[in-house]
């Protein structure tokens, strides 16, 4: 279920003064996996914080594979930098607009522009504030720019989220919505409505983004291995967010409790207030807010937990042109990666992020 890796790497208190994770890493080489390393501590030593975990992550995901808390000793791993040129956006900013949800909207049609939802509020991946409006904003931008049949298309920022997929998406009113996970829709019967109702509605793109999710808890907690010492805990997620991440290790209600915060970083608020025991939440966005409360002595990570929330635009099963849509995405997120854009993209972001948060 864990979709663990075999000779995995293991953690050890023993090993914390060991010269493995007293030596510094170097950026632009590679480097070899040690017993007892994580994503986090390569990322502490090579930056000097795990906030730029998931920049690693991005950079070496078809080696490490789809659990960055399973890493095999021996692998070595691409540490990119995060100083130096970091280049200019290639996407076309004034293609993207600002809507409101009352305005009309015409039905789908071949001769129409591909229409794309997205939002704010969502640092650094959507929002308005942001460069690009925040990464996957950026992306999708990218994607349809360089899709082999070079569509027209437009993209609107449409601050209602709760409208987003009912009725915007289902109604056809927009074609694609970014920045959605996919649940695991072989288990459905574990699964709870909103995911039940995004296997029976939506059909999905190729990833546009692996975001890395961290458990989070007070630092005088024992460290957790296994998602079952999770059993009976109130566990936080912003408000709206899949709940994805946790069915898919059986982790549901009544057998945890769910506290919602108002927003992702918020829920690290919640575990110095006591509202809550754990909290799931992207570690970039943990690492911001734990560098603003001044808490890194206080909450840990759980590394051996650790979950890549694969984030994917999305389109209506029920759109007569859902195949031809999807298929200009994908050609589209191809090319970019296998030019360099889209890692050089995520890069930018990333290290743009990071400034800010510390």
């Amino acid at each position: 279920m864990n979709r663990l890796l075999p000779v995995l790497v293991t953690a050890a208190a023993g090993l914390a003064g060991s010269s493995a994770y007293a030596q510094s890493i170097a950026c632009g080489e590679t480097y070899t996996i040690q017993r007892g390393d994580y994503l986090s501590t390569i990322a502490q030593r090579a930056y000097g914080d795990l906030g730029s975990f998931n920049l690693i992550y991005s950079a070496n995901v078809d080696v490490i594979g789809p659990n960055p808390g399973a890493i095999k000793v021996g692998d070595e791993l691409v540490i990119p930098c995060l100083d130096g040129d970091l280049g200019e956006s290639q996407s076309n900013a004034s293609i993207i607009r600002d809507v409101e949800t009352t305005e009309q909207l015409p039905g789908p049609s071949g001769d129409r522009p591909i229409r794309v939802l997205t939002a704010t509020g969502w640092a650094p991946f959507m929002d308005e504030d942001q460069e690009q409006g925040g990464l996957l904003t950026e992306i999708i931008n990218l994607a349809l720019e360089n899709a082999d049949g070079k569509p027209a298309y437009q993209i609107d920022f449409i601050n209602d989220d709760g409208a987003h997929l009912q009725p915007l998406i289902t109604d056809h009113a927009y074609d694609i919505s970014i920045g959605w996970s996919q649940p695991n829709c072989e288990i459905m019967d574990k699964l709870e409505d909103e995911s039940k109702f995004r296997c029976n509605n939506l059909l999905f793109s190729d990833a546009m983004y692996e975001e890395v999710l961290g458990y989070y808890s007070p630092a005088s907690d024992a460290p957790m291995t296994d998602h079952q010492e999770l059993v009976g805990k109130r566990i936080c997620r912003a408000e709206a967010y899949t709940l994805a991440p946790l069915e898919e290790v059986e982790l549901v209600e009544p057998t945890i409790t769910i506290v919602r915060a108002p927003t992702s970083a918020d829920c690290m608020n919640f575990l110095l207030e006591g509202k809550a025991d754990v909290a799931l939440v992207a570690i970039d966005v943990a690492t911001g807010r734990i560098s603003e409360l001044g808490a890194g002595d206080q909450i840990q990570i759980h590394d051996p937990l650790t979950y890549v929330d694969v984030l994917h635009a999305v389109i209506a099963q029920t759109h007569p042109r859902a195949e031809e849509i999807l298929a200009e995405v994908n050609s589209g997120l191809a090319n970019i990666k296998a030019s360099g854009l889209w890692f050089e993209t995520v890069r930018r972001h990333m290290t743009a992020f990071r400034a800010l948060s510390q």
